[in-house]
């Protein structure tokens, strides 16, 4: 009896073991499988979180007006915000421009008969006033003027006295009506004659004088600046004897290139500065503005008018002329030029939207400009956050995302 319980127990004791075993394998295929799907789910995960990975832990995630930059890429990216300043700018153009004389003030000299020059009294760049001898000439054709007109003095003076006589003989009826009609009629005449004779010296410059000579002298205050008179010499009324030019004031002569004219108006400020005289200007105002483009250079002429009592400016001078206009009235905000970007062809700052790393692309309206700050009229708060650092790297970052976008659709 020991004996067969002894194999009842051992063969008990290998049927749990056998179950044991089964069991076991069983377990392994379950755990196999669930390790399989968890595999399988954690590839899946795990290439999500790759993609994932690119758009947030890579550079940042792009929206169609915004994106998101992570901690790092901002750092690369070297981004730097600013809030808005505030105040006004001074709209500056600077343009190439020419002196030149003031033709109001510039006295062209010409004899107004055909002469002979006798003398000159006047050099090149001589100073002189109105009424100074410039020079002497003779002329023939003066010389006749003069003599009828001495010759129209004595008839009219005949006539007057026969007139005269005439009227008294009538009242004491010793002549008759008719003589003293035809004395009147020869006064009247040999009136007509003289103030005829007058205005042909008139004509010439003169109103008196005798003899074939005549002096010229300067109408205004001014330099010789031209002198074509050489003693001896014929001259008629087209030739030009002297230039005298008042040089106490000047024009400024500039064009204005189409894409800046509505900047410019008559009034505005302007500074000319010289090459010849490095560091001294010359101030004065626009006072006047060309009403048609010269189609040529696409341009629009204008003038500014600037006084030079010390005579250092000079006619034919080349230098720079600053325009300087007043920017919006009153205060406004200013962002600093390099923060100002183009986006669909619309101009646009890049704004901090939170303390995660988003930064909107934000359409603004510009005003006047400085070298390094402009005007913007609308489109920011006084507490925007502005990005006045890489704001160049968000554009092509967000351009980059969207075309990235458009090939994917």
């Amino acid at each position: 009896m020991t004996h067969i319980s002894k194999r009842i127990g051992l063969w008990l004791t290998l049927v749990v073991l056998l179950q044991s075993c089964d069991s076991g394998k069983g377990h392994s295929k379950e755990e196999e499988q669930a390790e399989e799907e968890h595999k399988h789910d954690e590839g899946d995960g795990h290439a999500h979180e790759g993609d994932g990975h690119a758009h947030d832990e890579g550079d940042g995630e792009i929206r169609e007006d915004a994106l998101r930059l992570t901690s790092e890429a901002m750092k690369r990216a070297e981004i730097r915000l600013q809030t808005p300043q505030q105040g006004t700018l001074s709209q500056r153009l600077e343009i190439s421009a020419e002196v030149e004389l003031n033709p109001d003030r510039v006295a062209h000299i010409s004899p107004l008969v055909a002469s002979k020059v006798l003398s000159v009294d006047v050099q090149k760049g001589d100073v002189v006033k109105a009424g100074d001898k410039l020079v002497e000439l003779r002329s023939v054709e003066l010389g006749e003027a003069r003599a009828e007109l001495r010759r129209a003095r004595a008839m009219k003076d005949v006539a007057e006295r026969n007139q005269q006589r005439q009227r008294q003989l009538r009242k004491e009826g010793i002549s008759s009506e008719r003589s003293l009609l035809e004395s009147e009629l020869a006064f009247d005449q040999a009136n007509a004659e003289l103030e005829a004779a007058r205005s042909r010296l008139l004509v010439f410059g003169l109103n008196g004088g005798n003899g074939p000579d005549m002096t010229i002298v300067s109408p205004i205050d001014g330099t010789i600046i031209a002198r074509h008179a050489t003693r001896g010499e014929s001259a008629t009324s087209s030739d030009t004897l002297f230039i005298v030019a008042d040089l106490s004031t000047l024009w400024i002569v500039g064009q204005v290139p189409e894409r800046t004219v509505s900047g410019v108006s008559v009034g505005m400020p302007a500074t000319l500065s010289l090459g010849a005289f490095p560091g001294r200007t010359w101030t004065g105002k626009v006072d006047y503005v060309g009403s048609v483009l010269e189609e040529s250079t696409r341009s629009l002429p204008i003038r500014v008018e600037v006084d030079n009592p010390d005579g250092l400016l000079r006619p034919g001078f080349f230098g720079s002329l600053s325009l300087s206009e007043t920017g919006t009235q009153g205060t406004t905000l200013l962002v600093p030029l390099v923060a100002i970007q183009t986006l669909d062809d619309k101009k646009v700052v890049f704004v901090s939207e939170d303390e995660s790393g988003t930064f909107k692309a934000q359409p603004v309206s510009l005003g006047a400009e400085s070298k390094d700050f402009v005007e913007v009229i609308d489109g920011l708060s006084a507490d925007s956050k502005v990005v006045v650092e890489g704001a160049f790297l968000l554009k092509s970052e967000m351009i980059r995302g969207q075309l990235g976008h458009g090939h994917a659709h």
